[in-house]
C-alpha cells in the first residue's frame, strides 16, 4: 500500500511538471498560437499640388481627406473631390466640415500598394493629384495576459483548489494506511526496541503526502504564465496600437514636430510666406497715458466753504458731463471777525437808509418850496443805500455753483455732502477719453528728430498708433520728454497707466516682418520660429529679431525668403514633446 501511495504522488508530480513544461528554457513561447489581431498603423497619404495640399487617412473603412491652402494652411471651404483607385472610379468625397471630406474605402480591406488619383475642383479650377498609399497587413497580438506568483496567490480560487486537494490527500493517506493484525501487533511489540518510531513516522508520512498532493494540484492548475521564471519571454507587453501612436502629435529625435492635420485644425495653425522687405527698426521707450490738455479740466474751490448737494445730487466718477453743468454747490464760510465787521456795516447802512427815507418824505411834503435837485439827490442816495444793504446781507443762504469747465467724463471726484473744503482744493477732474496723449521719456543720447512711425503697447498688449505732437527743448532729469497723440484710443486705457512706446527712426534695414506671436522661446531661451516643412511636419528655426510696431517684429536673420512660417499656433507647437 505504501508503494501505491508513493506511485500516486509521483504521478501527480509528473502531471505538474508536464503542465509547467511550456514555460521553461530559453525560447520565446509567446507567439505559438495568435488569437487576436493588433491594430495596424492608419495608412496615410500626403500630396502637394498647385497652392493646395492633401492628406488622406484610412480609418473604419473610410478615407478622410484634409484639404488646405499651402500658403496659409487654411482649410479649403468649398471643393469637389473625385477619387480614382487603381484606375477604377471610387466616388465623390462628401464634405464633413470646412476642409474635411470623407469617402467610403472598401478597397482598403486588401493589403498592398494602392495608386490613388484625386481630381480636385476649387472655384471652377480643377487639378489632379496622384499618389500611392500602402495598406499594410494586420499585425497580431496575444490574448494571454502575463501573470505572476503574487497574482496567483491573491486569487481566491487558487486557495479553494489547494484546500480541496489537501483534504483529498488526507482521505487518500488514511485509506491506504498500513493495517496491523492483532498477532502481528503482539509480535511487533515483543520485538520492538525503544528506538523504534515506525508508527509516528507513518503518520508523518501520511500528513506530508496530503500537503504534497495539495501543493502539486495547485501548481498544476495555476496559469502557465504565473509559473514562468525569470529570464524568459512571457508575451508582448500591452502597448498603444501603432495607429494611435501615429495619430498623436510628437517631437521627433531631430527636433522637428509631427502634427497631424486633425490636431492642426484644433490648434488653428496658420502660416504665411516669408518675404524680405526694408523697414526701420524700432526703439523702445517708457511712457504713460496723459490727458489731452485741451480737453482736460479741473474744478477747484475758489474759497473756503462747505459742499452742498445739487438738485440731481453730487456728481460721481465715471459720469459724463457737459461744459457748464453744475456738479455741486459751495456754501462760503466767513470768519467770526469778518462777521462782526459785516454786522456793524449792515447796522450803519440800515441807519443811514432810515434817515434818507425820512428826509425824502419831508422833501416831498414841501416840494413846492424846495428845489427839485435836492429831492433827486436824496432819492439817489436812498437807492445807493438800499443797494449797499443788499450786498451786506447774510452770506449763509448764498450758494456758489461749481460747474464743469469742459465736456468729458469725471475721473476724480473728491467731494461729499457737508464736506468742508479749502481754497484751491481740487474737487473734480474731467477728461475726454477720446482725446488722450502718451508722454514718453527718451534718453539724451537719442536725439534723432526723424521719427517715421510710433506705436504704444498697453498692459493688454494692444498696439496703438501714435502721432508725434512735439518734444521738449530741455531735458528733464537728463531725459527728453516726447508727447504723442493716440489716433484711435480704446475704452481700456486709463490715465497714468504705463505703456511701452516704440518709435521707428534711423536708416531702413532688411528683414522679414512676422507677427509677434510667431516668435517663441526655445528651452535654451533663444528666439525661434516654426517653419512648415510638409503637410504634417514642422521644423524650428533659430532667429534674431528686433521690435517693430508691437503687433509685428522684424526678423533680421534666420528665416530664408519663401519659407512657410507659422503665425497662429506657434506657441502650442512649441509645447509638443
Amino acid at each position: 500500500m505504501t508503494r501505491l501511495l508513493s506511485r500516486t504522488i509521483l504521478a501527480l508530480a509528473a502531471l505538474a511538471c508536464a503542465a509547467t513544461a511550456h514555460a521553461h528554457g530559453d525560447g520565446d513561447h509567446s507567439h505559438d498560437e495568435p488569437v487576436a489581431q493588433e491594430s495596424a498603423a492608419a495608412p496615410q497619404l500626403e500630396i502637394s499640388g498647385d497652392g493646395i495640399e492633401l492628406v488622406g487617412e484610412i480609418a473604419d473603412r473610410k478615407l478622410t481627406i484634409y484639404l488646405d491652402r499651402s500658403a496659409t494652411n487654411a482649410p479649403v471651404d468649398e471643393a469637389e473631390i473625385k477619387l480614382t483607385v487603381d484606375g477604377i472610379a471610387g466616388g465623390t468625397a462628401k464634405r464633413i466640415r470646412a476642409g474635411t471630406f470623407e469617402i467610403p474605402a472598401p478597397w482598403a480591406d486588401d493589403p498592398g500598394l494602392k495608386p490613388l488619383q484625386f481630381s480636385v475642383a476649387i472655384d471652377g479650377k480643377a487639378q489632379v493629384l496622384a499618389g500611392d498609399m500602402t495598406i499594410a497587413e494586420a499585425a497580431h497580438e496575444h490574448a494571454a495576459t502575463p501573470q505572476t506568483w503574487e497574482a496567483a496567490l491573491s486569487n481566491f480560487y487558487t486557495w479553494v483548489i489547494a484546500g480541496f486537494a489537501t483534504m483529498f490527500g488526507f482521505v487518500l493517506a488514511f485509506a491506504f494506511r498500513p493495517i496491523r493484525l492483532p498477532a502481528a501487533t503482539d509480535e511487533a511489540a515483543a520485538t520492538s526496541t525503544p528506538n523504534d518510531h515506525g508508527a509516528p513516522q507513518s503518520r508523518i508520512s501520511a500528513i506530508s503526502a496530503a500537503f504534497a498532493i495539495g501543493a502539486l494540484t495547485a501548481v498544476t492548475l495555476l496559469p502557465g504564465q504565473a509559473r514562468a521564471h525569470e529570464g524568459h519571454d512571457h508575451g508582448a507587453e500591452p502597448e498603444l496600437p501603432a495607429g494611435a501612436q501615429n495619430a498623436a502629435p510628437r517631437r521627433l529625435p531631430n527636433g522637428d514636430v509631427f502634427l497631424p492635420k486633425a490636431s492642426q485644425r484644433l490648434l488653428h495653425v496658420r502660416t504665411i510666406i516669408a518675404e524680405r522687405q526694408k523697414t526701420r527698426r524700432a526703439r523702445e521707450l517708457i511712457g504713460s497715458v496723459v490727458p489731452d490738455p485741451s480737453f482736460f479740466g479741473q474744478v477747484q474751490a475758489p474759497m473756503d466753504g462747505r459742499i452742498e448737494l445739487a438738485k440731481r445730487g453730487i456728481s460721481h466718477v465715471g459720469e459724463r458731463v457737459k461744459a457748464g453743468e453744475v456738479l455741486a454747490f459751495l456754501a462760503p464760510s466767513i470768519p467770526i471777525a469778518d462777521l462782526g465787521t459785516m454786522q456793524q456795516l449792515r447796522a450803519e447802512v440800515a441807519g443811514k437808509l432810515k434817515i434818507a427815507e425820512q428826509k425824502l418824505a419831508r422833501l416831498k411834503r414841501i416840494a413846492t418850496v424846495v428845489a427839485q435837485k435836492e429831492i433827486d439827490d436824496t432819492r439817489t442816495e436812498l437807492e445807493a443805500l438800499r443797494e449797499q444793504q443788499s450786498v451786506l446781507q447774510s452770506k449763509d443762504a448764498e450758494l456758489m455753483p461749481l460747474k464743469a469747465p469742459v465736456d468729458g467724463v469725471i475721473s476724480v471726484a473728491n467731494v461729499r455732502a457737508g464736506q468742508v473744503v479749502t481754497t484751491r482744493e481740487t474737487l473734480f477732474e474731467i477728461v475726454d477719453p477720446d482725446r488722450l496723449w502718451i508722454e514718453a521719456i527718451s534718453g539724451a543720447e537719442h536725439t534723432d528728430p526723424d521719427i517715421s512711425n510710433a506705436y504704444a503697447i498697453d498692459l493688454d498688449n494692444h498696439s496703438l498708433k501714435l502721432t508725434l505732437v512735439g518734444r521738449a527743448p530741455s531735458l528733464r532729469q537728463q531725459a527728453q520728454p516726447l508727447q504723442f497723440r493716440i489716433d484711435e484710443p480704446h475704452e481700456g486705457l486709463t490715465i497714468n497707466s504705463a505703456v511701452k512706446v516704440l518709435i521707428q527712426q534711423g536708416a531702413p534695414v532688411e528683414g522679414v516682418v512676422l507677427p509677434a506671436a510667431a516668435v517663441v522661446r526655445a528651452a535654451n531661451g533663444m528666439a525661434r520660429v516654426w517653419a512648415k516643412e510638409g503637410p504634417q511636419l514642422f521644423r524650428p528655426l533659430p532667429v534674431r529679431v528686433a521690435p517693430l510696431d508691437g503687433e509685428n517684429v522684424l526678423v533680421l536673420d534666420g528665416v530664408p525668403e519663401g519659407e512657410r512660417i507659422v503665425t497662429d499656433g506657434a506657441e502650442l507647437i512649441n509645447q509638443v514633446r
